[in-house]
């Protein structure tokens, strides 16, 4: 049950681990979306239309609770619109879409197409209020040079509503220039755990696809914890560089193994012998860097990544990039422009206090198993 000191506690989390996360992604605002939104109350599917006329509805200020602008004691359904463009569509990085903390559940759309949700509407209602909503927007969806429409369905349960706190815009990740190949999109899932999932000739054909790099509770798997599995099927582009080479799988929450083409290239708790790991418990915020052996990528033909997930609670997946391979170079580069947060599992001393009186500061995922 929510109080309203709990929710002031956690907005105080939620905060500092807004500045934090952002910060560290090295993302860059390309369009900004805070000011003024169209809004109205109620719940109608037509409303997530771009075509939808809504020059009757009230305009309200993102972010900021609806409550105090005009709506006071309001619990229930609601509706954000907003339009926007985008001149210039990076052609080298995923777009996100940051919509900050939303209270307590939203789905969200652009241009009629769905792009994520966080947390449950009712009946089986479950607030997701202090999480950063952070969407992967397909670059299929954007109109170039043209008008978009985002459209946010929010349901409030009690207390403060709506597009509450943090930022709101579409960004990029910077990271992704030091991607030789960028792997970010369209990746195949599976929920579970089976051996046979790590070879390069295993048909994953009857698999669902997720965005990566998100999280996979956005992409309907709201109340999964466990195993799951990711694959992607490759190609290398005609003269692609030689030497040494470095996969990237920016952070995952929480434990990874990963294979290229069956053989098994890596996880988490390798990264102990180059400081990029330390404390278990961590192990949600380490950058996944992993050397691909000499020989192992096939020039010629077809290549396939599998990663071995597990979520032990809370959120889950390839949740942050870059995605990719880099070379020897870059991944040095990667490595030295985040060597402040490699390995630590607390970004401050507040962090480490609020863990330490009100975490699990013990944890060591003892259900997880590494025997293949």
């Amino acid at each position: 049950m929510k109080t309203k000191h709990f929710k002031l506690f956690v907005l105080f989390l939620f905060l500092f681990s807004t500045c934090s996360s952002l910060g560290a992604e090295d993302l860059r605002k390309i369009v900004s979306l805070s000011g003024s939104w169209r809004f109205s109350i109620g719940d109608d599917k037509k409303w997530a239309s771009p075509s939808f006329d809504d020059s009757g509805w009230d305009q309200i200020r993102v972010p900021g609770k609806w409550e105090d602008q005009g709506y006071n004691d309001y619990n229930g359904y609601a509706w954000y619109r907003r339009t926007f463009r985008i001149d210039d569509i990076p052609s080298d990085s995923p777009i996100f879409l940051i919509l900050g903390r939303i209270d307590d559940v939203d789905e969200v759309y652009l241009n009629g197409r769905e792009i994520g949700k966080s947390g449950k509407f009712p009946p089986d209602y479950k607030s997701a209020y202090d999480r950063t909503r952070k969407y992967i927007i397909p670059k299929e969806l954007i109109n170039a040079n043209a008008d978009n429409v985002i459209s946010v369905k929010v349901y409030d349960s009690y207390l403060e509503g709506g597009i509450v706190e943090g930022p709101a815009g579409i960004y990029i990740d910077e990271d992704n220039e030091l991607l030789a190949l960028n792997f970010s999109g369209k990746w195949k899932f599976q929920t579970g755990d089976n051996k046979g999932w790590k070879y390069a000739d295993y048909n994953d054909e009857g698999w669902t696809s997720i965005e990566v790099p998100t999280v996979w509770e956005s992409q309907g798997y709201e109340d999964y914890d466990g195993y799951g599995w990711y694959r992607l099927k490759f190609s290398l582009p005609q003269n692609f560089t030689t030497g040494e080479l470095y996969l990237s799988l920016g952070k995952i929450d929480d434990i990874d193994d990963v294979y290229l083409n069956g053989e098994h290239i890596g996880n988490v708790y390798d990264m102990r012998k180059d400081f990029g790991y330390r404390n278990s418990g961590g192990e949600y915020n380490v950058r996944r860097v992993y050397k691909i052996h000499e020989g192992l990528l096939n020039r010629n033909g077809s290549n396939v990544i599998a990663v071995r997930v597990y979520d032990e609670q809370g959120l889950g997946g390839i949740y942050e990039g870059p995605v990719g391979i880099m070379s020897a170079e870059n991944a040095r580069r990667y490595k030295n422009r985040h060597h402040n947060d490699y390995g630590n599992r607390y970004n401050s001393f507040w962090e480490y206090m609020f863990n330490k009186f009100f975490g699990n500061d013990n944890s060591n995922n003892d259900n997880y198993d590494n025997d293949f």
